[in-house]
């Protein structure tokens, strides 16, 4: 099974004191990693979450030898930039706050990278979700 893991999972899973909810399903969704084939991993989540402040509390020797762990596979998004940027700035809505990620927009285009075989992602963010489930993927839930 190939896993794609969104930023708000190390968020939830390293930083216990952000959302006491999150980081028990994190936790839960932790085990099943370790059951799995192939995680992967964004490397613009990898950008997201060590420019964040959880990474200045202290998280990164923890996160570091997370992922030595060999099912652990970084994507670069060479292929997937462009059209993520353009998807990005095509769903703004002037004078509306926009609730968009840069970093979701590559996550879409892995995800419909047919290349890549995702076969499920964890990710608390609700519209990340829906995207993923109406081309098929699995949404791991405890």
């Amino acid at each position: 099974m190939n896993i794609i893991i969104d930023t708000c999972f190390w968020i939830a899973l390293l930083d216990t004191k952000d959302n006491l909810a999150n980081t028990k399903i994190a936790e839960e969704y932790n085990e099943l990693l370790e059951l799995s084939n192939k995680i992967i991993i964004p490397f613009p989540s990898m950008y997201e979450f060590l420019n964040s402040r959880f990474s200045r509390r202290g998280f990164t020797a923890e996160f570091k030898s997370k992922l030595a762990q060999e099912q652990f596979i970084f994507v670069m998004d060479d292929d997937y930039r462009s059209k993520a940027q353009e998807n990005f700035f095509d769903g703004i809505v002037p004078g509306i706050k926009n609730d968009l990620s840069l970093v979701d927009e590559v996550i879409k285009e892995m995800i419909i990278d047919i290349n890549l075989k995702i076969d499920c992602l964890i990710s608390f963010d609700e519209g990340l979700n829906n995207f993923a489930s109406s081309r098929g993927i699995e949404i791991i839930k405890k």
